[in-house]
């Protein structure tokens, strides 16, 4: 026996059928021409802090204006110790997450 793996289209009729308690409401919206839709005061809230957060600048220009400073006056010096410690932590998640040979 031979396995489709396509997927016939669903038609509205179907989908319809199958959306359980709220598709004689989707009918009547249908029906009436207008669809509408109301928001809960959480998700409302959530919109908001959302947009809110979009707009905060999330770099520390003192840090960044200090680190610049220390590059132009070649004062700028590097943990070798700690960039090791920070590559190796990486180079382990990296394999953590690689998936495994069977």
């Amino acid at each position: 026996m031979k396995i489709d793996k396509r997927t016939p289209p669903t038609t509205a009729a179907k989908v319809s059928a199958t959306q359980g308690k709220g598709a004689g409401k989707a009918s009547t919206s249908k029906a009436s021409g207008s669809d509408s839709l109301t928001l809960t005061e959480s998700s409302t809230r959530l919109r908001s802090l959302e947009s809110q957060l979009a707009s905060v600048d999330v770099a520390d220009t003192s840090k960044i204006e200090s680190v610049k400073a220390a590059l132009a006056n070649g004062t700028f010096t590097v943990d070798a110790e700690v960039v090791a410690d920070r590559l190796i932590d990486h180079t382990k998640e990296a394999l953590r997450k690689r998936p495994r040979k069977k």
